[in-house]
């Protein structure tokens, strides 16, 4: 896929609008221009699709690192680097085969202006890795027709042959798709949603927060790795935190938040949001997202019911906010839901809606910008759990 240019017009009016946002005490604008623009960068077919291990995975830790840097956050990984390298060693095959490369979570940190509350942290999340390649190539078009119809949820729904009436369905698609572009061999899982899009609402909010007014409370960033093999970087990182885990007084994940459309879900449409683990430990935590999502310009509808214990999709053991959770940490997982094209080689950036995704930013950073200057921590109210125990859904 052909990867945009920014135009210096562009970048010289996202300078301004910070400019002037910051002189009058707003926070920062969130532009959907530059979460488009990062998005084609990271899920770009030249990253490989981000397999945990290999070079594409390494770039895209390369790729945050820089963009935490240019915005001025201070690193907060290993040995002043922004890396934490975890104990994970893969040799890969195919492209680079017999190298090794590091898996790395990424860290910054955006100090507070509390002198008294600087040393706590609202931490904010997304994972940078994904699911790599096939072996063989596709047909980009044939997988989204038979997806629409067959596999609403992408690998979330069970693969199985048509009836007529749906091939017929499926076939009507496919048409239409051919009689607007030629076919395309597709063989890269980019992962522009699943996790590309909370990955540039991390990078945008490095941008938006280091420009405008900062928090009494220091503003931690974490870019996961190793979240599609189990949650590893979130799990690694917080059984050794790069601050202390206490310090951590609350945390956002963000994870697949830029599609929820009418014609990706049912219920989808402006401002829908999954959210899951909100109340679980702390229910003033949950009443702050609550009450500033109905504040927003475009109030968010939140769908809670995968939060529900006993829920089949298991939502709440599957995201890296889990992690936080279980070491008493109130955390939620935010999410615009499944669709078609998760884990599947149509997961690419034009897919997704970036005034969507605009939205979702802001209402995290508001989220954070709240609890950030809040005179004490979300009381924790819930239930404590083992941190060493399995988890319960």
């Amino acid at each position: 896929m052909r990867l945009p240019v920014r135009g210096a017009a562009c970048a010289l009016a996202l300078l301004v609008r910070a400019a002037v946002a910051a002189a009058q005490g707003r926070p920062v604008p969130v532009s959907p221009e530059s979460l488009r623009a990062s998005l084609f960068a990271i899920a770009d077919d030249s990253m490989g699709g981000r397999m945990t291990g290999s070079l594409g995975d390494f770039k895209a830790a390369e790729w945050v690192a820089a963009a935490f840097r240019k915005d001025g956050l201070e690193p907060a990984g290993e040995a002043g680097t922004y890396f934490q390298t975890l104990p994970i060693v893969f040799t890969r095959r195919g492209e680079g085969a017999g190298r090794r490369y590091p898996v790395r979570n990424v860290i910054g940190v955006l100090p507070g202006a509390d002198p008294a509350l600087r040393g706590t942290y609202v931490s904010l999340s997304a994972h940078n890795d994904h699911i790599g390649t096939l072996p063989y190539a596709v047909d980009h078009d044939s997988v989204r027709a038979y997806d629409r119809v067959i596999r609403p949820l992408g690998a979330d729904s069970p693969r199985r042959a048509p009836t007529p009436e749906e091939a017929a369905r499926i076939r009507t698609i496919l048409d239409s798709l051919r009689a607007e572009h030629p076919p395309r061999r597709d063989s890269i899982f980019n992962g522009a949603d699943d996790d590309g899009s909370g990955t540039v609402l991390l990078v945008e909010l490095a941008r938006v927060l280091a420009a405008g007014p900062r928090p009494r409370r220091s503003i931690l960033f974490v870019s996961h790795a190793a979240e599609e093999i189990g949650l590893k970087g979130s799990e690694y990182f917080t059984d050794h935190p790069t601050v202390p885990r206490d310090s951590i007084v609350a945390e956002l994940d963000m994870d697949m938040v830029g599609r929820g459309g009418v014609g990706d879900l049912s219920g989808g449409g402006p401002g829908y949001l999954e959210l899951v683990g909100t109340r679980r430990l702390s229910t003033e935590f949950g009443d702050i997202i609550d009450s500033i999502g109905r504040r927003e310009p475009v109030p968010f509808r939140f769908n809670y019911d995968y939060d529900a214990p006993g829920n089949p999709l298991q939502y709440y053991c599957r995201a890296d906010h889990y992690n936080y959770a279980r070491y008493g940490i109130p955390s939620a997982s935010l999410s615009t839901g499944e669709h078609l094209d998760y884990h599947e080689v149509t997961d690419e950036p034009q897919y997704i809606d970036y005034h969507q995704l605009a939205r979702v930013t802001a209402l995290v950073r508001d989220v954070a910008l709240a609890v950030a200057d809040l005179d004490h921590r979300p009381v924790v109210d819930g239930k404590r759990q083992d941190p060493t125990a399995p988890c319960v859904q």
